[in-house]
């Protein structure tokens, strides 16, 4: 964002804790004070205590950088010299790190329906209610339709086009879960050399630019330092520390953390499921209907 005095975005949204910024390359870059790191965002520190960002930051804003400081309107400057890029360090999942998951449903499931919030797809408001056991029917069925990883991924592409854009909030409850599913299953499709999913170009006009972005960078597996968390206690083989790990994610925002860690949680199951021959994800369907 750094360099000469030119203009790099735009602010297209602007909340207590973060501000988001529409790139003129068309990326999403965020602004805010959480102290959660990620390859996205600028995580600032604020002179003379914390104020809410819309404070000072509005609708519109246009973003400049020059030499070591970002310039929001000429009115609010961030400086960046000591800032550094998070970068991605996911570690690699392996059929033995797999494998030690796949009897531990039984315990990672009913800790993840226990971090469920009002309106996220496990404990359902009107607008999300009986979308998280219908897409597991329909995975858990495609799953039976094919063994081949190409036929199977694209199947899942438009399977998860069913809840794009669907449930409240900035980042619907719909998307949520595509970008867990998207970042669990694209990145062991990486590690294990099989088909990763692709989203549908359409997918951009279901729901928000913003909400969409973030889907396509989970899609290449750009994520925080919670998210890869969680991924890497399954490359570690540790089912322990991934319901630990769930936590800390699923308190982010009022649904889209848990519903992050249901979508991460629900690919995890659908590889298990389909590399071991198991029923996990049906055991899950189960246990949301009593």
């Amino acid at each position: 964002m750094s360099g000469q005095n030119r203009i790099r975005g735009q602010l297209i949204s602007v909340f207590d804790s973060a501000a988001n910024i529409r790139t003129i390359d068309n990326r999403l870059f965020v602004i805010t004070n959480n102290k959660v790191r990620s390859p996205i965002t600028i995580n600032v520190i604020q002179d003379g205590g914390t104020f809410g960002f819309r404070k000072f930051m509005k609708f519109g804003s246009i973003i400049r950088g020059h030499r070591d400081q970002v310039m929001i309107d000429n009115d609010v400057t961030i400086g960046v010299r000591k800032w550094r890029l998070f970068e991605n360090n996911l570690g690699y999942v392996t059929i033995r790190s797999l494998s030690k998951f796949r009897d531990k449903f039984d315990s990672i499931f009913p800790s993840m329906i226990k971090l469920a919030r009002s309106g996220c797809l496990l404990s359902p408001d009107i607008t999300t209610r009986g979308l998280l056991p219908e897409q597991i029917r329909v995975i858990n069925s495609n799953s039976k339709k094919t063994d081949d990883g190409a036929v199977f991924a694209a199947l899942m592409a438009r399977t998860l086009g069913k809840l794009c854009g669907r449930g409240p909030g900035y980042t619907p409850a719909g998307d949520d879960f595509i970008s867990g599913f998207l970042t669990m299953f694209n990145w062991c499709a990486k590690c294990l050399d099989f088909e990763r999913i692709i989203l549908p170009e359409e997918y951009s006009t279901m729901t928000s630019w913003t909400s969409y972005k973030l889907m396509e960078y989970s899609q290449e597996c750009i994520c925080d330092e919670e998210i890869q968390g969680m991924v890497n206690s399954l490359a570690l083989g540790r089912s322990d520390e991934y319901s630990k790990k769930m936590v800390p994610l699923s308190s982010r925002g009022h649904t889209s953390g848990v519903d992050l860690v249901t979508g991460m949680t629900c690919a995890l199951y659908t590889l298990i499921d389909r590399k071991f021959g198991t029923s996990s994800l049906h055991k899950l369907n189960s246990s949301l209907r009593r």
